[in-house]
């Protein structure tokens, strides 16, 4: 029987005559094995390397079976590795120990290898499909993003955390305008069509660690953790720039095609009360989204909050336009942070655990081995060295992203998706708008740190 994909199993036992029947009678039906002699080898080899299925002695040296598994049972990169169980032993007390310990299945030797290899592909196929099943439960059907409760289950979570490490975090809602009359006048595929570029539209502007979702028909909201309102407003007003240029084209069912335009609303609020959860948040981003589109739509609007309650216990909200916000009270609501020039100092920081200092000597090192890539990556594109470009472009994306270079994170992003994509003719393009984001970067690191 034929293999969907090629899966890795991860043998462990002591006796060498039976890995080598093992990865014999596997690898003939098409597995991938590697073979461990003890539960300390194997703990070490699934830290490297992905591992789709595991079978364990039950007996051995060191560690025991039982041990080992309770082991990688208890590690959150291994839980979910569906496990079965080998021995030569018949004692019931120790199949149900295992099972209990979460073993998916017991086959004692020797072993038949037809009956265990049926019964590798049932652990296999059911891992697979409770793994399809939580990702539809927590994914919208039509867009593939984060469906109303998953957005919900993770904005309390990135609000906590915000809480905890005393960071600043941003809501915002967002709402297509007229989109009844896209779905009156072409139809509910189109509207499907409209919706689907719209959600891949945030995946592409919004960051990889900001939470996206859509919480009703043509209502999406994003939660962007630590993230002052100055950079949540420029977040969105790109977002809405972006979706005002977007074309979507159908076709009709006469074969004639249709582009469509569509704009959008969105309302942001700025969580500054310990108290507010991710309900009251998206009300008071509702209330602003609500007060955008009574006033003209197409618009961002920030809901400012003066005060946390009045004296009837209820939520003061003032309702301010993008366009109407002092930048100095922005700044005086941002996080405070160094300022280093393309920079978000806070995110930075945040990925070192608060140390300051380690991460100005990390930004030390970014510069020295990076400052270069912009000449790099120019001439491998006019070079068409195609490895050379993805090399780079995603190593660069990486610890852009690490070291808070959002925006230097954003269009190197877009030139890898590019390079996976084999769209060649964009490269140029791509790179005129890196090269400037990496000089303005590297630039900035330099003249804080002084470094050469």
């Amino acid at each position: 029987m034929m293999l969907e994909k090629e899966y890795r199993i991860l043998v462990v036992d002591d006796a060498k005559d039976t890995q080598m029947l093992l990865e014999f009678d596997l690898s003939a039906a098409g597995y991938q094995v590697t073979c461990c002699d003890c539960g300390e080898d194997a703990l070490e080899s699934m830290e490297t390397q992905e591992v789709d299925l595991i079978l364990l002695d039950m007996y051995m040296p060191g560690l025991s079976g039982l041990e080992t598994l309770a082991r990688i049972k208890a590690q959150a990169i291994s839980a979910e590795i569906p496990v079965i169980m080998l021995s030569a032993s018949t004692d019931e007390d120790e199949v149900v120990a295992a099972l209990e310990l979460g073993a998916g299945d017991y086959v004692a030797k020797p072993y038949v290898a037809k009956v265990l290899l049926a019964r590798m592909r049932t652990a296999i196929r059911l891992k697979e499909k409770t793994a399809q099943l939580e990702y539809l439960a927590k994914t919208d059907f039509l867009t593939g993003i984060n469906n109303r409760g998953s957005f919900f289950e993770l904005s309390n979570n990135a609000i906590s955390l915000a809480k905890r490490a005393g960071q600043s975090l941003v809501v915002a809602m967002f709402d297509i305008d007229f989109f009844k009359q896209v779905n009156d006048n072409y139809g509910h595929d189109a509207g499907d069509q409209v919706l689907l570029a719209f959600s891949q539209g945030m995946i592409e502007v919004f960051r990889g660690y900001d939470i996206i979702g859509r919480v009703g028909g043509e209502e999406f909201a994003v939660c962007l953790p630590n993230t002052s309102r100055e950079n949540a407003n420029l977040a969105c007003e790109r977002f809405r720039n972006f979706i005002e240029q977007l074309s979507v084209r159908i076709i009709s069912d006469n074969n004639v095609e249709t582009e469509i335009h569509i704009t959008v609303s969105i309302g942001l609020v700025l969580a500054q009360n310990d108290s507010l959860t991710i309900d009251e948040l998206l009300k008071l981003a509702d209330s602003a989204l609500y007060y955008a589109k009574e006033h003209g739509r197409n618009q961002v609007v920030d809901a400012i909050i003066l005060a946390t309650t009045d004296e009837s216990d209820n939520i003061v909200v003032s309702l301010m336009n993008t366009d109407e916000i002092d930048n100095n009270n922005l700044l005086q609501d941002s996080v405070i942070m160094t300022n280093f020039d393309g920079i978000d100092f806070d995110v930075g920081v945040s990925n070192v655990l608060g140390d300051e200092d380690l991460f100005k000597e990390i930004l030390v090192m970014f510069y020295q081995d990076h400052h270069l890539d912009g000449d790099k990556l120019q001439s491998a594109i006019q070079e068409q060295d195609i490895d050379s470009v993805k090399h780079i472009a995603h190593t660069l994306k990486g610890v852009a992203c690490s070291v808070g270079a959002m925006d230097l994170f954003e269009v190197t992003k877009a030139l890898d998706i590019a390079v996976n994509d084999d769209k060649q003719e964009d490269f140029t393009r791509l790179f005129s708008q890196l090269s400037p984001e990496i000089n303005r970067v590297m630039q900035g690191i330099k003249l804080q740190l002084d470094v050469s």
